[in-house]
């Protein structure tokens, strides 16, 4: 059965601090989740097939699964990767062109592709999916609005298997009571009579977008509810199981990008908060930043993985540890999939982190 001891489904777009972050997990972290990510061409790289080997390398072994990232704009259409990217959203056939691309990576769980489709042709993709046997996904999102979730639901119930997920994904939102009624209207109407047995993962982000207004001697708490609202929508449901999803401390793509290099900042994920370390007034390099994190009442010191390493070792040369923004998301992201995976057990013993040797 689909994600049947798995507690954590996070969903990261297939960005070089993403990859970065997840890569140095422990292996014992990485065990506790099922990401969702989201494919797109992997930058300068002429195959979408660069992309896979990306993901693999960073989730060795593990099954996972995979979506069309649709924010991903194409710019190119004379890169090859790119022309692969189109390709994939060709709905004809059914997505046929998804399901071959898909069909030669063993390690993919793949998310059934359902815009423009009716029904028989939805069901018509699960069945070829289910021939190649593997467990798939719905993934449904709030914005852009589905169109055609009845007829998702009815191939759905068609088929009459419940060897899938379905991924709710609020996508970025800070407004608790428009993400829990939409979760919730979903699962009590839409979903109700999907088998109850079917595990269903409510994911959304509230990382900050902008950080222009973090700047303090001590760095600035920024609290995340994302785990209490999944929790309340849980008790509130008659689904067997209801998993916690979240972006990583990341978000989705977004037009343009910075209009300039961001001003340097280190921060440092707890279970429940995001500590921002950045002081503009005093002019604060990742040194500075990283300094007033480890010397705070919240650094815990003691996670024993590569992203607390990285905050400590910038505190001695940045050269050593972050000395980037990306470096820095990274080790952001690093340490939040790992206090999530492991969020309610309390932090693992040293050894239960290391590593077989491999030569």
């Amino acid at each position: 059965m689909a994600l049947e001891v798995k507690s954590y489904v996070p969903t990261l777009a297939v960005r070089a601090s993403e990859m970065t972050g997840l890569e140095f997990l422990p292996g014992a972290t990485k065990d506790l989740m099922t990401p969702c990510f989201l494919l797109a061409p992997w930058a300068n790289s002429n195959s979408l097939s660069r992309t896979i080997t990306r993901i693999e390398r960073a989730f060795l072994n593990r099954d996972y699964f995979l979506d069309l990232d649709r924010d991903y704009q194409v710019n190119n259409d004379q890169n090859v990767a790119q022309q692969e990217y189109s390709e994939l959203l060709n709905p004809a056939g059914a997505y046929e062109n998804w399901v071959n691309f898909i069909a030669d990576y063993e390690h993919v769980m793949p998310c059934i592709q359902t815009g423009g489709l009716d029904a028989a042709d939805i069901r018509m993709q699960i069945n070829a999916i289910r021939e190649l046997g593997r467990t798939y996904c719905f993934r449904i999102l709030r914005e852009p609005r589905i169109q055609n979730l009845s007829e998702i639901v009815e191939a759905i119930n068609a088929v009459g298997a419940a060897d899938f997920a379905i991924i709710l994904e609020g996508g970025w939102s800070n407004d608790l009571l428009q993400l829990s009624a939409w979760f919730e209207g979903l699962m009590q109407n839409a979903l109700a009579d999907i088998d109850p047995v079917v595990p269903v993962v409510c994911s959304y982000t509230s990382v900050p977008r902008m950080f222009t207004n973090y700047s303090s001697p001590s760095p600035e708490p920024v609290v995340f509810s994302n785990r209490q609202l999944v929790e309340q929508i849980a008790r509130r449901s008659n689904r067997a199981r209801v998993i916690y999803g979240d972006w990583g401390s990341t978000r989705p793509r977004e037009p343009g990008g910075f209009a300039g290099r961001p001003l340097d900042r280190i921060d440092y994920p707890g279970d429940s908060a995001w500590y921002i370390s950045r002081n503009k007034e005093d002019g604060w390099d990742f040194r500075d930043a990283a300094l007033a994190v480890v010397s705070s009442s919240f650094w815990d010191g003691s996670l024993g993985i590569w992203g607390e390493e990285m905050i400590r070792n910038t505190t001695i040369n940045p050269e050593l540890g972050i000395d980037t923004p990306q470096k820095n998301v990274a080790a952001r992201v690093n340490i939040h999939l790992h206090r999530q995976a492991f969020f309610g057990q309390g932090n693992p013993p040293p050894q239960a982190l290391e590593e077989d040797w491999e030569d």
